[in-house]
């Protein structure tokens, strides 16, 4: 019987409100506000390095959110250029910094909107980006996605995720890499002790993405992108595997000839965000 997908209904999440939660709590508003503070301070400075290489990465583009989220793409094309990960590869080559200013942009989880709204903009735009799939949250069942939601804190209620047949159209299109992100979303760092599980959601994973679209998946990041998140033995797997480079949710700076290409830094960016949280990000807040 084929899988019950997820669909536009009171169940899933079609706008940014419904799908992240709220700020509760006093303390917790009193963080949120002094962020806030120093985000705004950050985003009035000038960009100090006329030349870098940053990355950007996202979640969701939603309905009510994709008008801002063109904004946001064409600021940064106003700035520098938005390069794919083969270019990102070669820059990072590099033994000093290149002359110019470049961004990679990615999204994370495969939540159909980014095809559905964010792909609208990308496309019209001619602007490449990576979507990042965990290969078991694709089609699945109603039951599944929402089982997989109870451990994701960060949000209020299930998003839906792409479907196959939304895959392989975007990686029919010149502009989107579809990358790696495990089968089932795993923390690597927690399975890394046993090969055969960690070979699937690595290597297995590359596997399905390849099958299903026909083309080479070269691209990993790895779930919830912090450092213990991962270990040296996933790496080895990652590299293993046969992919080209892995990608963090660390903050931070790439530096040609430095940066390790399997673990690369980026830089979150979420577009219901207030615009001078976007922008401090966008002009290397916390990079070193």
């Amino acid at each position: 019987m084929p899988p019950v997908l997820p669909a536009r209904s009171s169940g899933f999440a079609e706008t940014a409100e419904d799908a992240w939660s709220g700020i509760s709590g006093m303390r917790s508003r009193v963080r949120a506000s002094m962020r806030s503070a120093i985000l705004w301070w950050a985003a009035q400075q000038a960009e100090k390095r006329p030349d870098f290489i940053r990355c950007l990465y996202s979640h969701a583009v939603f309905g009510e959110t994709s008008q801002r989220f063109g904004e946001v793409v064409r600021q940064l094309r106003n700035i520098g250029d938005i390069v794919d990960t083969a270019t990102l590869l070669e820059l990072m080559k590099q033994e000093r910094e290149p002359r110019g200013r470049y961004f990679h942009l990615s999204f994370d989880d495969g939540f159909a909107n980014v095809f559905e709204e964010g792909g609208a903009v990308l496309d019209a735009l001619d602007t490449p980006y990576t979507i990042f799939i965990a290969t078991d949250l694709i089609e699945a069942s109603a039951e599944v996605i929402s089982d997989y939601f109870r451990t994701m804190t960060a949000y209020r209620r299930p998003v839906r995720t792409m479907s196959w047949d939304q895959v392989v159209r975007a990686a029919a299109s010149r502009n989107v890499e579809i990358g790696c992100h495990t089968r089932s979303h795993a923390r690597l760092s927690d399975i890394s002790h046993d090969a055969s599980l960690l070979g699937t959601e690595i290597a297995g994973a590359k596997a399905i993405i390849e099958a299903r679209t026909g083309k080479p998946c070269r691209a990993f990041a790895w779930p919830y992108g912090t450092g213990a998140d991962i270990d040296e033995t996933a790496r080895d797997a990652i590299r293993n595997a046969g992919f080209d480079c892995a990608f963090s949710a660390v903050r931070g700076r790439v530096i040609p000839g430095q940066t390790d290409g399997f673990d690369i830094p980026r830089h979150q960016v979420e577009f219901h965000w207030p615009p001078h949280e976007i922008n401090a990000w966008i002009k290397g807040f916390r990079e070193a």
